[in-house]
């Protein structure tokens, strides 16, 4: 029997001035490659959650950022892998985002988040996100 591997992963709710929400397209040859994600990636093993949000942040989109509260946690499985996702809510400082890693960016309204397909893990937030931004 294969061994289930352990996975933690950080990811930022970042708004511009309008409201609009920054999602990150996963790149095709990568797990879940081509759903749209928010932006962030692996905890390093004894990294505290907000300081590798702001190193992912910094590697993947060239920005500085100041991380918020904790808005939700989600678990994604499938066979042989457990994902547990802390989602934060986080602030550029500094710098204009761009796809370092070749990714597409969109900044998009959470009500058309829908639009864009997520994984799994993400649904819940969108849902929320969306709920909250309604006319």
């Amino acid at each position: 029997m294969k061994a289930t591997r352990d996975i933690t992963v950080v990811a930022a709710v970042i708004c511009d001035r309008e409201g609009r929400v920054l999602l990150a397209r996963r790149p095709d040859h990568k797990h879940m490659g081509g759903l749209w994600e928010f932006p962030g990636g692996k905890i390093h093993t004894n990294e505290n959650p907000r300081a590798a949000l702001v190193r992912e942040l910094r590697e993947e989109l060239g920005v500085e950022a100041s991380i918020g509260e904790p808005l939700k946690s989600a678990v994604h499985e499938e066979p042989g892998l457990r994902i547990l996702l802390h989602f934060f809510a986080a602030r550029l400082l500094a710098g204009q985002p761009g796809g370092r890693e070749g990714q597409e960016l969109r900044w998009v309204h959470p009500c058309e988040l829908s639009d864009y397909p997520t994984p799994p893990a993400d649904a819940e937030l969108v849902a929320l996100l969306a709920a909250a931004h309604r006319p």
